[in-house]
């Protein structure tokens, strides 16, 4: 999907690149763990080659894996069961019942993969061992599992470098709300502006003609307002930064903050209504502090009303979990709330490459779950995303073109 608003986000977030070195440390010794089929037993070598009995008395031992605590699991053919040993050699049952499990691997988040023999299929079970679901299916004997990342370095994580939201902006409660978050232990310099006007040039009708910025703190204290950038006290800062607004009548702010939570609003001036973008730049990349979660909430309209969020992340990959809310809002005396939210991310060539409605896959819904940010209700939509450095657009729609207050945000996690 391709139209005026989603090419003009794009073309309008910055690029600033930025690199954050991992830290390294260095391997302990190794020691390698064998099946042996025919005796039934697991054998230890120690990194110079000596071999010890770690585990007897199994009925046809083959896959191995191990947990990120130290436990090593075990796929017993014959007796169609998965075992796990602690780093001491107990012995516990994780799973029965198989068909034939010929292979194990974990993933980052703990989840077990098991290929079955007969059946011909990959299951994937929780650390607790309840199978979630079919990872795959009609495959022919498959015998050996591996995550491609398992022995590859970390990538240099990567972080937000700029965030915007475009909406109808309407009244009372139904204006543009925006918020992000500063971690890390500097101050960071930001460029706050919403934009009106301008978006008629890119075929956005409709616009709100002379919006208003604030800027609150986390104890909801207004620190700035801005109507009209130009009457700003160091709007000669604003306009050597590179982003200024275009049009007089857009706003802006340039402020250096301290860690902590903030929120935009932007409103019409004398209640005016119209399409606005609120975005937030951030100026200096090189701290030691970044943009790690951004937010923005109001009325999702139809067609070319939706919610529109972007951002744009530095050089190497990050991770980052975005989620619509609709129905929670509710909880919080939000009025009129999207029932149920439906989620869409497009690249910077406006390509689709994710969407959801609802609760997710179950393997899928795991990761979310053990990320901590989950929606809290079932009606919705997140999708977690690993890109390298770039834009991507999130769409915020009413299933079967409803309408309500929502709230789109995005978090930064761990690779």
């Amino acid at each position: 999907m391709k139209n005026p608003t989603l090419s003009y986000l794009l073309a309008t977030i910055a690029s600033v690149a930025t690199v954050l070195l991992p830290i390294c440390a260095l391997a302990a010794p190794q020691i390698l763990f064998e099946s042996d089929f025919q005796s039934g037993t697991i054998f230890k070598f120690t990194a110079e080659g000596t071999k010890t009995t770690f585990a007897s008395g199994l009925s046809g031992p083959v896959g191995l894996a191990f947990d990120a605590s130290g436990n090593l699991f075990e796929a017993d053919e014959n007796s169609g069961t998965i075992f796990k040993f602690t780093p001491t050699g107990t012995k516990i049952e994780f799973t029965s019942g198989l068909d034939v499990p010929t292979a194990l691997a974990f993933d980052s988040l703990g989840n077990l993969f098991e290929a079955s023999g007969n059946e011909g299929r990959i299951f994937v079970f929780t650390p607790g061992g309840t199978p979630e679901s079919i990872f795959a299916s009609g495959l022919s004997g498959p015998a050996g599992l591996a995550f491609q990342s398992a022995m590859l370095p970390p990538a240099p994580p990567a972080q937000l470098l700029n965030i915007s939201a475009r909406l109808k902006v309407l009244t009372g409660d139904n204006v543009l709300i925006g918020g992000f978050i500063i971690t890390g232990s500097d101050n960071k310099q930001v460029l706050l502006r919403a934009l009106g006007s301008t978006l008629g040039q890119f075929g956005v009708s409709g616009v709100l003609a002379d919006p208003t910025l604030e800027l609150y703190d986390g104890s909801g204290a207004v620190i700035e307002s801005n109507d009209n950038w130009g009457s700003a006290p160091n709007a000669a800062a604003i306009s050597a930064s590179g982003f200024a607004p275009p049009n007089s009548r857009e706003s802006a702010i340039l402020r250096t903050l301290a860690p902590g939570s903030y929120t935009v609003v932007v409103r019409g001036k004398n209640a005016t209504t119209g399409v606005a973008l609120v975005e937030a730049y951030d100026l200096s990349p090189g701290a030691n502090a970044s943009l790690s979660n951004s937010s923005a909430r109001g009325f999702v309209d139809i067609n070319d009303d939706v919610m529109i969020g972007g951002f744009i992340t530095g050089e190497g990959n990050c991770r980052v979990i975005v989620r619509a809310l609709g129905p929670t809002l509710a909880q919080f005396g939000v009025p009129n709330v999207l029932a149920d939210p439906m989620l869409e991310l497009y690249d910077a060539n406006g390509t689709l490459i994710a969407s959801n409605d609802n609760t997710p896959s179950p393997l899928h819904f795991s990761e979310i779950r053990a990320s901590g940010f989950a929606p809290p209700n079932g009606a919705e939509p997140a999708i977690i995303i690993t890109r390298q450095a770039g834009n991507i657009t999130a769409i915020v729609r009413g299933k079967n073109n409803t309408t309500g207050n929502a709230l789109l945000e995005v978090y930064t996690l761990p690779l």
